[in-house]
């Protein structure tokens, strides 16, 4: 991998990011858990399980995930390269989901600046489609995109 000044480069742009397989269902987690033949590896939670965040309250769905498996500082495409690795001998089952299961890859990125480089590669979208598995991109920049107005943050627009 090369940086834009032609450097070899060891770490990625994304100071953090991720790159996980989840399902999402109404059914209860041991549903999910006996459907995959495993229990998955990441945050997973039954519906009706107490969340622990602030507020409280319950969770309406369950939710049952998979991680890249990657150390931190690797960029999204080595994590998700390593996702499509771990979830191969898994194909079948995703591709299977029973009705009431959803599965999704979600990459999640958070960027110094908007200005920071960002690579994923196109065959990704191809094994999403591959698998049948909807692809979801969360980005953060800590700059705001280099743009506020009036001291109030983009979203705010």
């Amino acid at each position: 991998m090369q940086n834009l000044k032609g450097q070899n480069a060891t770490m990625s742009a994304e100071p953090e990011s991720y790159a996980y397989f989840t399902i999402t269902s109404a059914l209860p987690l041991k549903d999910i858990d006996a459907h995959m033949g495993a229990a998955g590896d990441g945050r997973c939670w039954s519906n009706g399980c107490h969340r622990k965040q602030p507020g409280g309250g319950t969770y309406s769905f369950s939710r049952w995930s998979l991680l890249s498996g990657v150390e931190r500082g690797k960029p999204i495409n080595e994590r998700l390269q390593s996702l499509w690795r771990r979830l191969s001998p898994l194909r079948e089952k995703i591709i299977q989901l029973p009705a009431g299961m959803e599965g999704s890859v979600s990459c999640v990125g958070y960027f110094d600046s908007h200005l920071d480089p960002l690579e994923i590669a196109s065959g990704h979208f191809a094994t999403a489609a591959y698998y049948r598995l909807g692809f979801d991109c969360d980005f953060y920049f800590g700059d705001d995109f280099g743009h506020e107005e009036d001291g109030k943050p983009y979203w705010s627009w």
